[in-house]
């Protein structure tokens, strides 16, 4: 039996400006067992940044062999993999070897990132989006099981608004 806490129901309204996109999502996801707030809630934002493209999958499980978020061809392999937060380096290189486009999204000027970066950057098909941690906090403090978001996506920020509160990203790098 799932814990009641953990689930959530999801309205999104999202303009992405990058691809002159407005469309709703709803779903219904849940944080999983070994998985952080911190993450749960970048694979949330993951989903908004790819969700301009109607085959673009939350993946709700913690299968590692799975993106936190992917798009895939019609022959199954993935034109899109994204994986957020600080995923495994050597997953990701050969990860990058098998999809057309690898996106990760990440906390800006972490450990992890400083780390990975260098190895990230031999594959011409990898980017690295870098948000800012006190935006990633600021949603995670205020964070209900009934998500109404209002999220604007443009070339340089992220915005969400519910009826209560409003975020901005500070940090926004596409790289």
């Amino acid at each position: 039996m799932s814990d009641k806490t953990r689930i959530f129901k999801a309205r999104f309204s999202i303009a992405d400006l990058r691809h002159q996109r407005n469309h709703k999502e709803i779903f219904t996801t849940a944080l999983t067992k070994n998985e952080t707030l911190e993450h749960f809630v970048l694979k949330l934002l993951g989903y908004c940044i790819l969700s301009y493209d109607s085959h673009a999958v939350l993946n709700k499980l913690a299968d590692k062999l799975q993106p936190d978020v992917g798009i895939q061809a019609l022959d199954e392999h993935y034109k899109t993999w994204l994986s957020v937060d600080k995923p495994d380096l050597d997953e990701l290189v050969k990860i990058a070897k098998q999809v057309d486009e690898l996106l990760i999204l990440t906390t800006g000027n972490s450990e992890w990132l400083t780390q990975s970066q260098s190895r990230l950057k031999l594959f011409d098909n990898s980017h690295i989006i870098e948000i800012d941690q006190q935006f990633i906090d600021d949603i995670q403090v205020d964070l209900t099981r009934s998500l109404n978001w209002d999220v604007t996506i443009d070339e340089s920020s992220l915005m969400i608004s519910d009826k209560i509160h409003c975020y901005e990203t500070k940090q926004f790098d596409w790289h």
